[in-house]
């Protein structure tokens, strides 16, 4: 039997106060039925991650399901993806680690030898197979059809349908140009408010923004790897995400233990 558990003090304490919608209770009692936690950008933050599950109190029944971006910049990212293949967790791919693919693929076969950060080419020498194996695997979105939502890494192209989306834009897109174009930058409003449904879009990547809610779109990225917060979006079985004004009620969140990366600029 599940019980509810109280969320750390920390909480209600998000410094743009839409963490504070978070609610003290984060599982109720509904027997053996499989709930649902989606988790945001964790970067090799293995220590937030188990600290966010215990928080929500998930268990082995549950589906843990993240946003993309497992790796890099943290300290532990292969503690993170062993954790996830442990839990048979499912992950789209996000903008890491399809870099770490490409790369890879690249140099090898006989491509010129990438320059890259010491971390991040020790990342690269040091992943396992079964941590490529986990990578590759990584569709470019999820359908959550018991949620009435998907996910993505970054979001995708307002008006465009999810089969017709290029993969750059939904590992990347930030917002879009006057043009219409899909771009990286944060731009004047994020893709989100553009977007009208009908599914749930459920995202990361966007960790200068922070928590997302808008009324088809939720994104996670609170920047746990720049000492911020590690958010999750909790659902019970066959519970579609809720309205605006409730949704808060939904996040669970753990405060990051350091800095473990000092963004450029």
């Amino acid at each position: 039997m599940r019980h509810c558990r109280k969320l750390p003090d920390g909480c209600r304490g998000d410094s743009e106060g839409l963490m504070a919608q978070c609610s003290s209770r984060v599982s109720l009692d509904f027997g053996l039925m499989k709930r649902t936690l989606i988790v945001g950008d964790v970067h090799g933050c293995r220590e937030e991650l188990e600290a966010l599950l215990e928080v929500a109190s998930l268990d082995d029944t549950d589906d843990l399901v993240f946003v993309g971006d497992l790796v890099a910049r943290g300290p532990d990212s292969l503690g993170v993806i062993d954790l996830a293949i442990r839990r048979q967790a499912r992950a789209v791919i996000g903008n890491h680690e399809r870099r770490l693919l490409e790369i890879r693929d690249s140099e090898s076969q006989g491509g010129e030898r990438v320059s890259l950060s010491a971390g991040y080419r020790q990342l690269l020498e040091e992943l396992k197979p079964e941590h490529w194996t986990y990578i590759r695997a990584m569709p470019i979105y999820l359908e959550l059809p018991q949620h009435h939502a998907l996910v993505v890494h970054a979001g995708l192209l307002p008006g465009v349908p999810i089969e017709r989306q290029d993969p750059w834009v939904l590992t990347h897109i930030r917002s879009v140009e006057s043009s219409g174009e899909a771009s990286s930058r944060l731009g004047r409003e994020s893709w989100a408010t553009r977007y009208m449904g009908p599914t749930h879009v459920v995202f990361g990547h966007s960790a200068q923004v922070g928590i997302q809610l808008l009324d088809h779109a939720t994104g996670l990225d609170s920047g746990c790897v720049y000492g911020k917060r590690l958010t999750g979006l909790l659902l019970e079985a066959e519970q579609p995400i809720a309205a605006v004004a409730e949704r808060g009620r939904s996040l669970v969140s753990v405060a990051a233990r350091r800095v473990h990366h000092v963004p450029r600029g």
